[in-house]
């Protein structure tokens, strides 16, 4: 059953979320609210500003299905310091500080379960929280089967080619 479900879940989400930000990707800044309650503290995400390219798009849309970012974009590693989280920018891949770059020497992060592609900004993202977003969009537990089965049906059939 996962595997009929995770094509539909796939491409009703890219069309809905990620096109709209591929779309907005000239802008210099960007910014979105999480989705959190308005007692909770907006945290910021940041990547690099520029041309913006498939790893860090995906990245940002999946890393704001989260409970806890929104983004901005920026190269300035002062103003990255102070941001709650990193994508594709700023040469640290640290998950307990929400780095997630790739781009630096020695870099040979994978996503694990047999596979060995290293891993794109999204990629990472994906790893870190791909099981929370899928249990959250499925409204069920993390732990529920089917939550893992589509987390590695999702990466294999998709995640995996976007390793820029």
């Amino acid at each position: 059953m996962w595997a009929v479900t995770a094509k539909p879940f796939i491409k009703s989400h890219f069309l809905k979320h990620t096109l709209p930000l591929l779309l907005m990707a000239n802008q210099t800044s960007l910014s979105f609210s999480s989705g959190s309650p308005v007692h909770a503290p907006l945290k910021r995400v940041g990547t690099h500003n520029g041309s913006f390219h498939c790893d860090e798009a995906l990245g940002c849309f999946m890393i704001r299905l989260t409970q806890k970012f929104k983004q901005r974009r920026n190269r300035d590693h002062i103003v990255l310091e102070g941001l709650d989280a990193v994508l594709d920018v700023g040469g640290v891949y640290d998950p307990a500080r929400d780095r997630y770059d790739h781009h630096q020497k020695g870099f040979e992060e994978v996503f694990g379960h047999g596979f060995s592609t290293k891993l794109s900004s999204a990629g990472l993202v994906y790893k870190h929280f791909g099981k929370e977003i899928i249990a959250k969009e499925l409204k069920v537990d993390e732990v529920h089967q089917d939550v893992h089965h589509i987390y590695l049906a999702v990466y294999k059939s998709f995640m995996e080619v976007i390793y820029f």
